[in-house]
């Protein structure tokens, strides 16, 4: 027996998913739609740079660093004396 679909059996069977799947598609891609354009690989970069934890404006002048005492039952050198500009673990060579 075949049975004649009515409005409302349509609408229960067909609208509500429907409606339920497009509900759902919104909130999936709400937030993808609210940020706006991202990075994409092989693009130039439109952002300014950001540094975090970065150089300091200032840097100080190795000449007037401290030098380190030495290590007992050492003897000096002839270059104790003289400020280290370059090498070290400061990585500045």
């Amino acid at each position: 027996m075949i049975a004649e679909l009515s409005g409302h059996t349509v609408l229960v069977f067909v609208g509500i998913p429907l409606l339920v799947v497009a509900v759902l598609a919104l909130l999936v891609f709400a937030s993808s739609i609210a940020s706006g354009p991202r990075y994409r690989p092989g693009l130039s970069w439109w952002a300014p740079p950001v540094w975090i934890n970065g150089p300091t404006a200032t840097k100080p002048d190795p000449a007037n660093l401290p030098e380190l005492p030495a290590a007992p039952g050492t003897l000096a050198t002839a270059g104790a004396g003289v400020a280290r500009s370059t090498g070290g673990a400061s990585a500045s060579w």
